[in-house]
């Protein structure tokens, strides 16, 4: 009676092991290290955020007129490792997706700007403006602190470049197909002239194919 117990317990637990295998499995990565070509449907994926925003400061950071401007930005200061303050604005969402993440895609371009090395990316004008910044900088009048470490009036440094990036979209149907191009678009001026430096277009696309009960 005893084996056959045992006997029974074994097909029971051989049975739950096989029923786990046979499911779902998660499986944890990290998109910004891996690329798995997954598209969102009818969106921009994470992955293609990623890449547009990585290519667009690459490109800016080496780009002809920027290091022009980089050679005459660090003579004006008399500094030859001087580097430039710049204001990123936030991703405008000109198209007809409100869905679209363009804060996804903000925080992506300001991580590749940083990690450039070629700018210092303000907190205290743009996209990043924080009121942290104002309120530590309200401590000169509390006497619970000591005044030589609280910033000083007159310490703030306001952005030489700004970024302005979009993305704008354009649709095409035909057939019970639609074609959706995004487009995304980034300029960086210098805002002692305000001449433009450098611009940058990138198009993804996507097509749709019309179902039963439509798009």
């Amino acid at each position: 009676m005893k084996k056959s117990c045992l006997m029974i317990s074994a097909v029971v637990v051989s049975a739950l092991l096989a029923g786990c295998a046979s499911g779902p499995t998660t499986i944890i990565y990290d998109p910004a290290a891996t690329k798995h070509n997954i598209r969102q449907e009818s969106n921009v994926s994470s992955e293609e955020f990623r890449e547009v925003a990585i290519a667009a400061v690459r490109s800016a950071t080496t780009s002809p007129k920027f290091s022009s401007f980089l050679r005459k930005y660090r003579l004006e200061k008399k500094d030859p490792d001087a580097i430039p303050v710049l204001k990123l604005d936030r991703v405008i969402n000109d198209t007809d997706d409100p869905d679209l993440n363009v804060t996804e895609m903000t925080d992506m371009i300001n991580e590749a700007l940083l990690n450039s090395g070629h700018v210092e990316v303000t907190l205290a004008e743009g996209v990043g403006r924080t009121q942290a910044i104002a309120a530590s900088r309200e401590l000169e009048n509390d006497e619970n602190f000591d005044q030589s470490t609280v910033a000083q009036r007159g310490t703030l440094q306001a952005a030489r470049l700004v970024l302005r990036p979009k993305v704008i979209s354009n649709t095409v149907s035909d057939d019970g197909r639609r074609a959706v191009v995004r487009t995304f678009v980034m300029e960086m001026a210098d805002v002692k002239t305000g001449l433009v430096m450098w611009k940058y277009t990138k198009q993804l696309g996507f097509m749709k194919q019309r179902g039963s009960f439509g798009w």
